[in-house]
């Protein structure tokens, strides 16, 4: 029913386009979440930063200035494609506050609505997670282990002091091992 009312209001030209920024710390189920969501909207499109830079030649020997143009990049994808009146999402570890307020005045200059949500885990299972998992998330990484603790530690440190920046972000609490709940609350915040 959703979905025909949402084709229905885009066919109308009564529905505006949304730029959603799952923000969340490595392992937290970004991918899966936004994944689900395109399955069910169509036209949606992920804009993912891991999945982009491993298209950069040699970019882990210049990763500062692969991750500067993959930043330039979604930026100019999310602008383009929400002129196309279609949803456009951002699963996204921010480390950095500014890139949201960037990504919040794309939406309002393509006159689509922005949703700040946030996966959270408390850091020990955040960590624990993480290593779990066994990878940071980009493709041909080297497998994670005890040794990245200190790098994983600090990394976690840097999205919780910025995330202290945007308090009206909606935080959902994860649910070890039940998506379909997680990802229900996702939609929730998007109402």
């Amino acid at each position: 029913m959703d979905l025909a009312i949402h084709l229905f209001g885009t066919l109308l030209g009564m529905v505006q386009p949304k730029l959603i920024l799952l923000n969340g710390f490595a392992g937290s189920g970004k991918s899966t979440i936004v994944k689900r969501y395109i399955h069910e909207h169509p036209l949606a499109l992920i804009i993912e930063g891991d999945e982009l830079i491993v298209n950069i030649g040699q970019w882990r020997k210049h990763e500062v200035q692969a991750r500067e143009l993959i930043f330039e990049l979604t930026k100019s994808m999310a602008r383009t494609y929400l002129a196309s009146n279609h949803d456009v999402l951002l699963p996204y570890l921010v480390t950095d506050a500014r890139h949201v307020e960037t990504f919040e005045k794309i939406a309002q200059a393509c006159d689509a609505t922005f949703h700040e949500i946030l996966l959270h885990n408390n850091r020990a299972d955040a960590i624990a997670r993480l290593l779990k998992r066994g990878t940071w998330g980009e493709a041909d990484q080297d497998p994670l282990s005890d040794k990245d603790t200190p790098a994983i530690e600090d990394l976690m440190s840097k999205m919780e002091s910025e995330r202290e920046q945007r308090p009206n972000t909606q935080t959902i609490p994860i649910k070890q091992g039940d998506i379909d709940h997680t990802y229900q609350l996702f939609i929730d915040c998007l109402v």
